[in-house]
């Protein structure tokens, strides 16, 4: 199937308007008899809309503006955010929720919403039933680079039409990059479109830096619009292990086709994330494919937590700022995580790390995800000296917190 890239050039409402239209005509949208659609955006976690983590809103008011215009009366809007995410503050953040109450459309979070079992390769999976029961189903991704899939583009955009029980599960008893196979091949929207004026590289979904792309990209199948988009950012299937699989099962090709001199014109290499730990002096945060993201951001709320409260200003970050100073402190997320070989302090966090916890003896803070003030209280109780795997590697006793 084609796939078109058109150039627009900035988040103008009228030029994603005159975009959309062209492709409609370029893919030969008939919408003929269609009086409802469902627009899947990807509100991952609240960032503004000028973060590049989230499908700009300008592009869904502009996507409601055309449908309107061509006769639909009943248009919803919606997305799941991740496990552990405050979707009404996403929406809000966002941007979505001014939005749809300006265009009195509906705006639903599908991590709340009512679902139809559909077959799927691992059983049965529970999707929206608002979404399969509209007439038209849009997925409006972002074109984004993601640490654990590699991109992040139509495929991976419909991860947030799971449940918050089968997006951790497709982390913690699936792989991960199967499962967002299987989910492609039991739902398939009507028409793709992926922003892309202003993308992210490096270290994406969330983290990543703003890259100036200029375009937007429509399709009808997800396998060939995010190969496609791939092209466009210079990245090879073999990065991106569900495309991959993909390939192999025969349900696309590596050179789809491509119409829009925009692909030309404003093609580009991407950034990709970096395998290697993030690092700040001897603070180590481990990747790991198996977790999902918002282990780290409890971290990350924990440390922003202490430095508001000063009940952890004594209890615990002395100790944070002693291991990350004098010794290593290596947080570590997610199934079948690697434990270092020159280990010194390490904190597994989430549930999926448990196992690892327990065999390698280390402290544990329980939770899926994890509570920031349970991550302080674990790291406030640590001994000063070594106790769990120590930099020998001697295993000194569990610590469960």
């Amino acid at each position: 199937m084609t796939v078109f890239f058109d150039e627009v050039t900035r988040y103008d409402r009228s030029l994603i308007q005159e975009s959309i239209l062209r492709a409609f005509h370029e893919l030969r949208v008939d919408l003929n008899g269609v009086r409802s659609a469902f627009i899947k955006v990807n509100v991952v976690r609240p960032a503004k809309p000028d973060s590049c983590v989230v499908t700009h809103p300008v592009v869904a008011e502009a996507l409601i503006h055309v449908l309107r215009g061509l006769g639909l009366t009943e248009i919803t809007v919606g997305d799941g955010p991740a496990a552990g995410v405050d979707g009404r503050e996403a929406f809000k953040k966002s941007g979505y929720s001014d939005l749809c109450r300006k265009m009195k459309v509906r705006l639903v979070n599908l991590n709340e919403a009512r679902c139809i079992k559909k077959e799927w390769d691992h059983g049965l999976l529970e999707l929206p039933e608002e979404v399969l029961n509209s007439d038209f189903y849009i997925n409006a991704a972002k074109m984004k680079t993601h640490f654990h899939t590699g991109v992040t583009l139509s495929i991976k955009n419909q991860q947030g039409l799971l449940t918050p029980q089968a997006k951790k599960a497709n982390h913690r008893e699936y792989d991960l990059h199967h499962a967002l196979l299987s989910i492609a091949k039991a739902i398939q929207p009507d028409f793709i479109m992926v922003d892309a004026v202003e993308s992210m590289e490096g270290e994406g979904p969330t983290k990543g830096k703003m890259k100036s792309t200029q375009v937007m990209v429509y399709g009808k199948d997800l396998f060939e619009t995010d190969m496609a988009c791939c092209q466009f950012m210079g990245v090879s299937p073999a990065q991106v292990p569900h495309l991959e699989h993909a390939l192999q099962q025969g349900l696309c090709t590596s050179e789809p086709e491509i119409t829009g001199e925009a692909f030309a014109g404003h093609r580009s290499v991407f950034e990709m994330p970096s395998p290697k730990p993030k690092q700040i002096l001897n603070f180590y945060s481990w990747k790991n494919y198996r977790a999902c993201a918002e282990d780290e951001h409890s971290f990350e709320k924990a440390v922003h937590l202490a430095l508001v409260n000063p009940k952890y200003w004594f209890t615990f970050f002395p100790k944070f700022i002693y291991f990350i100073l004098f010794k290593k402190f290596h947080l570590l997320r997610g199934k079948k995580a690697e434990v270092p070989h020159d280990a010194g302090r390490i904190l597994c966090i989430g549930n999926c790390c448990r196992d690892v916890a327990r065999e390698n003896k280390t402290d544990f803070v329980p939770g899926c995800p994890p509570e920031p003030e349970d991550i302080l209280k674990a790291v406030s109780r640590m001994s000063w000296r070594s106790k769990g795997r120590d930099v020998s590697g001697q295993d000194k006793g569990p610590c469960e917190h």
